[in-house]
């Protein structure tokens, strides 16, 4: 029976390969005005970003026994379609911006996922839209990315 490699070195180059993709993505961001108070709409994905990557450096870095491969589970399509839902997500805040985004997202994963309804499903999406809102730009005073329709309805 044949090992399988350590899985860990895979895992942390797709999330390492993941971080380097969203900071090359904060360069093709808006510059925000000088004298803005809290960080911006570039600076904190860099920072979450970079966090991933000392993270996926020790992920890397860690032993683990590797399984064989008749303990590896097949990837399901399901998986698969989340995963393209996920990189469609920021395509999608470039489009209508963040916080409209999110919302959406949760409701369209959450019912990929099943097992909930929608009022429930309806309810913690909005209700995380509107906590991220009143963390991130009441709070921290971040500027999140507004999408173009935002930006051409003005908001």
């Amino acid at each position: 029976m044949r090992r399988a490699r350590n899985p860990n070195h895979a895992i942390a180059a797709t999330i390492a390969v993941v971080a380097l993709c969203a900071i090359a993505a904060t360069f093709t961001f808006e510059p925000v005005p000088p004298g803005l108070p809290g960080l911006g709409a570039v600076e904190f994905p860099r920072l979450v970003s970079g966090i991933l990557l000392a993270l996926a450096l020790v992920l890397g870095l860690t032993a683990a026994s590797p399984p064989t491969e008749e303990e590896v589970p097949r990837v399901s399509g399901q998986a698969w379609v989340i995963f393209a839902l996920c990189l469609g997500f920021l395509p999608l805040v470039d489009m209508i911006g963040m916080i409209p985004a999110i919302p959406i997202f949760l409701l369209v994963v959450g019912r990929l996922w099943g097992g909930t309804a929608w009022p429930s499903l309806l309810l913690s999406a909005l209700g995380m839209g509107i906590g991220i809102w009143i963390v991130f730009v009441k709070i921290f005073r971040l500027t999140l990315p507004k999408g173009w329709l935002g930006t051409m309805l003005g908001l």
